[in-house]
Formats: C-alpha cells, sequence, structure tokens
C-alpha cells in the first residue's frame, strides 16, 4: 500500500535521509547520468515528500516554501520515482500531494519550478505553463514553469 507523508528537515530520522539521498542518486545520478552533487546545501530548508511501498522509500519531492529558494514563489525540485514504479500515475500522485501541501500553506502564492524539457508535457496536465525558454541545468535541458494557486 502506497503512503505518503511530508516532513520538515528536523523530523527526518537518519534512515530517511539516506534513504532519500540513495533514491535521489539512483534516480538522477545513475539513471539520468547527472553529474551534480546531489547534496547541495538546500534540504533543511525544504520540507520532503516522501511516497513509501510498505517501508521502501520509492518516491520523493522537495518541496520550498516561498523566501527560501525564490524570493517571491514557491518552488519544489528533485521530483523522483523509482523505474519500476513509473507509468503507473505515481508521479502525478507525488506532484498532486505536492501541490495540495503548497495549496494549504503559502495559497496565492505561484508555485514555479525548473523542469526537465522532456516533462513539460506532463507539468503542464497538472496545470503548469511554461515561462522561459529552454535552458541547460546540470548539462540537461529545462524549462521554466508556473503555477498559479
Amino acid at each position: 500500500m502506497m503512503k505518503i507523508e511530508i516532513k520538515n528537515w528536523e523530523a527526518l530520522s537518519l534512515y530517511e535521509v539516506y534513504d532519500i539521498l540513495r533514491l535521489r542518486g539512483e534516480v538522477f545520478v545513475v539513471g539520468q547520468q547527472c553529474t551534480c552533487v546531489d547534496p547541495d546545501g538546500k534540504d533543511p530548508s525544504a520540507f520532503h515528500l516522501m511516497m513509501h511501498d510498505g517501508e521502501k522509500l520509492i518516491g520523493y519531492a522537495r518541496l520550498f516554501p516561498p523566501g527560501i529558494y525564490l524570493k517571491d514563489a514557491s518552488s519544489l525540485g528533485r521530483v523522483a520515482l523509482l523505474k519500476d514504479y513509473r507509468n503507473r500515475g505515481l508521479g502525478k500522485e507525488i506532484m498532486k500531494q505536492s501541490i495540495n501541501f503548497f495549496k494549504e500553506n503559502y495559497p496565492g502564492i505561484p508555485l514555479i519550478i525548473s523542469a526537465q524539457s522532456y516533462l513539460e508535457k506532463f507539468y503542464r496536465n497538472l496545470g503548469f505553463k511554461t515561462v522561459s525558454e529552454a535552458y541547460l541545468e546540470e548539462n540537461m535541458p529545462h524549462v521554466r514553469m508556473k503555477l498559479n494557486l
């Protein structure tokens, strides 16, 4: 059974931090061959959405309140889902729960993301609008997208 929970940095256990870093490494570093340093110093300022299948962490998103990552907007990133769990609607569920978090806690404040270009349609289907030309981030094409809450 899938379970989603959201915690701030201080509420995470060492095991949860380990699982988060392992999942992000598996998805981004190994799966997408991204050569970035994933622990980028921003995790302590974020909320962490975790999707579990039983005890196993299978999905994740990093949620930033307004004023932390972007001056006048909320943001989210590091959206990740293990390969074996894709194409089941679980990525959409991670995003819906993330959006609901921002609607409940920061209503009326826009949500801005830096989306990998190949996922632009996925985010559009969730209500995001593209607000930039394509650019490279960590050597991968991205676009900035915005959702008004």
